[in-house]
């Protein structure tokens, strides 16, 4: 297991410094992959591809049309990177971390085979980018709203000819995020999911450093309605459907965040205790 986490953290590195690489050249960089045959690398690669997938990062093969640019580029790493910067982290224990959180806040009934499309739809939502995908035969393109885990399956409320419907994330397929960010608003109070209350919705005020906020905020879906900052820490006001998300944040940066209020503590505390 070390020899993969170590090889996983050279393959981040390697496509957090390129914008699109190729097989070849992530085959030549890479000490481990490079006295392979081409099926052996193959099969390592897409083991490890899957690996990184269970963490939340995202490589995907891009060919662009309107320019040349072709090859594997990565989403999901924003927290990695700041890992990665950091001169006193050390990147295999945060990785072994990173997959302790992971297991620990999967119950036996939760589906997690939905992490790929659930790390795309975050990062569209947080930054206000459109999404496609196949949905029961038919094409739809969307602006997402939210994202929710309710009775053991995950929902992804959205706009659809300026309708906001809800979609089961186990019919979807084939899902790609838009190019162009900032293309829409996002109103919370718009779309309780149609199965529940605004008893389910969760408003919470942090203070948190600015910094440790940015690096995790893609970790759930929400609206900041209310905001301060003074020398670097932020207070604001955060609104959230996305209950789960929002435990895996608090947890994630339990030691550098103050609660100063939420609304729905039972909600959580029932989520912590599962």
């Amino acid at each position: 297991m070390k020899n993969v986490l170590k090889r996983s953290i050279e393959l981040l590195n390697l496509l957090s410094d390129n914008s699109s690489i190729s097989s070849e050249n992530i085959k030549d960089n890479i000490p481990d992959y490079r006295d392979l045959n081409e099926q052996a690398f193959r099969r390592s690669f897409e083991r490890d591809k899957n690996l990184l997938r269970s963490f939340g990062y995202v490589i995907d093969y891009q060919n662009d049309k309107w320019s040349f640019d072709k090859g594997y580029t990565l989403s999901g790493n924003s927290i990695f990177e700041s890992i990665r910067k950091d001169n006193y982290a050390n990147n295999e224990k945060f990785m072994q971390t990173y997959l302790f959180l992971k297991r620990y806040l999967s119950s036996g009934n939760m589906i997690i085979d939905k992490s790929e499309i659930i790390t795309k739809v975050i990062k569209a939502i947080n930054e206000k980018r459109r999404v496609a995908f196949d949905y029961l035969s038919e094409y739809r393109k969307i602006k997402p709203q939210g994202l929710k885990y309710f009775n053991n399956k995950w929902y992804l409320a959205g706009e659809d000819n300026s309708t906001i419907k809800t979609f089961n994330l186990n019919h979807v397929k084939n899902l790609r995020i838009g190019n162009k960010s900032e293309l829409f608003e996002i109103n919370s109070f718009s779309f309780p999911f149609s199965w529940q209350d605004e008893k389910y919705l969760v408003e919470i005020i942090i203070e948190i450093n600015k910094d440790i906020y940015e690096v995790n905020k893609n970790m759930f879906t929400h609206n900041v309605i209310e905001d301060k900052i003074s020398e670097n820490i932020l207070n604001c006001k955060i609104l959230t459907n996305d209950n789960i998300g929002l435990v895996k944040f608090l947890l994630l940066c339990d030691t550098s965040i103050k609660i100063l209020n939420i609304n729905n503590i039972n909600e959580i505390e029932r989520l912590l205790d599962e």
